[in-house]
């Protein structure tokens, strides 16, 4: 074979694999049979995947820090955009989805949106956990980049088998961006108190609107035999149900409390608390108190016998204890401070002596309910602050 023949032929072969690769390049997303364990990524050299993506490429991963860099030369290291799409089987379980990014993400599974975090931002992370029943899912995830450094990085992890939904040691919490609780969820976390000051912000930036929002938590709580009294703090309207019966019903636009009193047989209750928040500042507050020395949860001590001196406290109640801000329920809570545990005061009251200041160990103060606490001089013998 003589030397141009050669160099012709290999001139053919590297225009037929070229056509190859850009066929491939450009197949559209639905094909991923065809390459079950990549990722296809289209890019566009805007913010907003619009027109006709500058080049299509296929990812082992999701998980780029391109710090002042660019994913190619032909896409630029700033305003760009990329929607990477994929069939996933999954086995049924519990999942944990994490997406960390600088500008922007947001991630479907199914047509269903579950992390929305499109908004020009330093790097962070949001994480949501959805169970996912056994199955081949599709799986879409868009980011963006406006300037300065870019990071797109998602995976997800399993974290419980069964079908029992995702796992929720404390409050299943699931938040709406409409004010009915209607539409689908943008959010679905595990929360650990119902104790909450959002201001005039949200309770997950990027995800969850500043205001016309709603929320719903869930949750078994054990309970000794007795009686006890719930008392429910909403701006805006928040309602409470116990084994499925309406307790409390603050659903209107403004800051109510109401309580009601409960006779529990023990075992265990299922309580849901509905919230939801027009404009305006947003706050929270469930408390359940026992009425006749019973435990709210068997863990913990349903009397403390410890006797503070001089101008130390020892917390009374038979749950965590809210410290805030401020001398009032309004006043965000800072911290907790567990059953019977005891706190330094700053030697300060509230006005109407119903709150007292207390010292914690990071050296901050904060303001605790006097009703809720032991205090080794008498409250009234504190000074009144202004």
């Amino acid at each position: 074979m003589s030397i141009t023949l050669r160099r012709s032929l290999l001139v053919v072969a590297a225009v037929a694999l070229a056509i190859v690769v850009l066929a491939l390049g450009g197949r559209p997303a639905a094909a991923q049979s065809d390459n079950p364990d990549l990722w296809y990524a289209e890019f566009w050299t805007n913010q907003e995947l619009r027109g006709t993506p500058i080049m299509t490429r296929w990812d082992r991963t999701i998980d780029f820090r391109w710090w002042d860099g660019a994913p190619d030369p032909r896409v630029g290291d700033d305003n760009f955009s990329v929607r990477w799409t994929r069939a996933v089987p999954f086995a049924a379980g519990n999942y944990r989805f994490f997406a960390t990014m600088d500008d922007g993400m947001r991630v479907w599974i199914n047509d269903q949106l579950i992390i929305d975090s499109w908004t020009r931002s330093q790097e962070h992370t949001v994480s949501v956990d959805r169970f996912i029943p056994a199955g081949t899912h599709n799986i879409r995830v868009e980011h963006f980049e406006d300037g300065g450094q870019a990071t797109a990085i998602f995976r997800w992890e399993l974290i419980g088998t069964g079908n029992a939904g995702p796992q929720f040691p404390n409050w299943r919490g699931v938040y709406f961006n409409t004010v009915n609780l209607t539409g689908a969820p943008v959010l679905v976390r595990d929360d650990a108190y119902l104790n909450q000051n959002w201001g005039t912000g949200s309770p997950a930036p990027g995800i969850v609107n500043s205001d016309l929002w709603s929320a719903r938590w869930t949750r078994a709580v054990a309970v000794q035999p007795g009686r006890y009294r719930v008392v429910l703090t909403s701006d805006d309207g928040s309602r409470l149900w116990i084994n499925n019966q309406l307790i409390i019903d603050n659903w209107i636009d403004q800051t109510t409390t109401r309580s009601a009193e409960v006779v529990a047989t023990g075992n265990s209750v299922t309580v849901v608390v509905e919230f939801y928040d027009n404009f305006g500042p947003a706050y929270l507050q469930v408390d359940l108190i026992p009425l006749g020395g019973a435990a709210v949860l068997p863990t913990q001590p349903t009397t403390c016998n410890l006797m503070p001196t001089g101008l130390q406290a020892v917390v009374t109640s038979t749950v965590p204890l809210n410290v805030r801000r401020g001398p009032g329920t309004l006043f965000e809570a800072i911290t907790q401070l567990q059953p019977c545990s005891v706190v330094a005061m700053s030697g300060f009251r509230s006005a109407d002596s119903l709150w007292v200041q207390v010292l914690l160990a990071s050296g901050q103060t904060g303001w605790v309910s006097a009703q809720y606490v032991r205090t080794g001089v008498p409250v009234a013998s504190l000074t009144a602050a202004n």
